[in-house]
């Protein structure tokens, strides 16, 4: 059955390609519909939880979140289903996980070679980016890689 809009019960149509697993969207929904996970980067969903606020949608970065109102009855049986899991990245100096593979993947081919601060002489710069937050702070100090050096 599909409602109007403004409806109290419904899923979500989720571009899962275009997700990024920032989590923004759990951290606004107030009734944990969307949830994620501590072992690996993962949205899970549950539509018995939905009440359709708009809040995720909203508040999605990459605006790949749409309301998709609707009774669908056997959802508000089923367990929370996965969304979207990746791999972790793993930090290259420690190995700890850190952020997703594919979002580090994307920074990295964004900045190489288009940005001055990671072309050239800067490239070294790229394999913070590939850093969690303690090795890339513990690089930054020891290898004298000033971030507000400009170019030249």
């Amino acid at each position: 059955v599909v409602l109007p809009a403004a409806a109290p019960f419904g899923g979500l149509d989720i571009n899962v390609e275009g997700c990024t697993l920032c989590l923004s969207c759990v951290s606004a929904c107030p009734t944990a519909a969307l949830s994620d996970s501590e072992q690996q980067p993962a949205l899970y969903f549950s539509e018995s939880a939905c009440v359709q606020c708009g809040l995720c949608a909203a508040t999605c970065p990459e605006k790949v979140i749409r309301l998709a109102p609707r009774i669908d009855f056997p959802a508000w049986s089923a367990p929370r289903r996965v969304v979207k899991e990746e791999q972790p990245y793993e930090c290259i100096r420690c190995g700890n996980p850190f952020g997703t593979r594919s979002t580090i993947e994307r920074i990295v081919a964004k900045l190489e070679g288009r940005h001055w601060m990671f072309s050239g002489e800067n490239a070294r710069r790229l394999e913070l980016v590939r850093m969690c937050d303690n090795c890339r702070v513990d690089a930054a100090m020891s290898e004298d890689l000033d971030p507000y050096a400009g170019p030249g």
